[in-house]
């Protein structure tokens, strides 16, 4: 949860966001944008507001919102709609203006439970918006909250059959995992557990990590091009030796540097077995 905006708040892992906010909200997003956390008040004696992680979709327009809060707050559903404010009122023009509004979304990781007055259920993903009171017709789907209790999870991995349920239980549980969980080869979740393990990582490492992971690229597009480019049977079983033998120098050089033979075996394709005997 303290990782949140490291894992999805930066442009390499904006795609984990874009899953996120894909599932949570059920819509299809072509491509999103950070925009600036810190929203100016609207007088000057007003309040600021700094969002932990806010992005558009480049598209549509549609504004989205996400908090991480860790400690219980008497007001948060307040707060969350005091933060929605100003992405409503930035889009206000000057001069004439029909109100046509661009959809604000709002996602709050909590680590505690909703306070009863809020109309908690017996879940941990709670929605809400503007609805009559009577009939529960929806008023505009402009504006949508979505709040999920991530402390207050309880539930183990082979009882999680919706993507809420498993974001949540790996949210949980990801500063406690022994080895690494199965994900059933889901993508998103395999993506969301490297994201992890490099974020667990100290700053060396990281950057060790980083610099082996661009000379894996670098090697990768050498060899495609060599790959489009080879026409004799020998120089493609050449190249093939020379992949290899690229392959295991960097490995040797990610053991070195302290990486785990697990990182190593996924980065470079080696097997457990070719990496020991490095």
């Amino acid at each position: 949860m303290e990782r949140f905006s490291w894992w999805f708040g930066t442009e390499k892992n904006k795609p984990l966001l874009k899953g996120l906010l894909e599932n949570v909200f059920h819509k299809n997003i072509e491509q999103i944008e950070f925009i600036n956390i810190e929203h100016r008040p609207l007088s000057p004696e007003g309040r600021s507001a700094f969002f932990d992680v806010a992005c558009r979709a480049a598209d549509t327009g549609e504004q989205f919102i996400v908090e991480c809060q860790l400690r219980s707050q008497e007001h948060f559903a307040e707060r969350a709609l005091f933060y929605t404010v100003f992405p409503i009122m930035e889009q206000a023009p000057q001069g004439y203006w029909n109100y046509e509004l661009k959809p604000v979304y709002f996602l709050g990781l909590l680590n505690f439970k909703l306070a009863k007055s809020v109309g908690r259920s017996d879940g941990f993903v709670h929605r809400f918006s503007i609805r009559n009171a009577e009939t529960g017709a929806e008023m505009t789907d402009r504006l949508q909250f979505v709040l999920m209790e991530v402390g207050p999870f309880r539930k183990r991995l082979g009882e999680c059959s919706s993507f809420e349920d498993k974001f949540l239980y790996f949210m949980k549980n990801l500063p406690t995992f022994a080895a690494r969980p199965r994900t059933d080869n889901d993508a998103y979740f395999e993506s969301l557990l490297t994201a992890a393990e490099i974020a667990r990582m100290n700053t060396d490492i990281r950057f060790t990590y980083s610099r082996r992971l661009k000379e894996m690229r670098d090697a990768r597009c050498v060899d495609d091009y060599m790959k489009k480019t080879a026409r004799e049977e020998g120089l493609a079983e050449g190249q093939a030796k020379g992949r290899s033998d690229e392959r295991q120098a960097i490995a040797r050089k990610m053991f070195e540097e302290g990486m785990e033979a697990e990182m190593i075996e996924r980065l470079t394709g080696l097997s457990r077995e070719e990496i020991e005997a490095l």
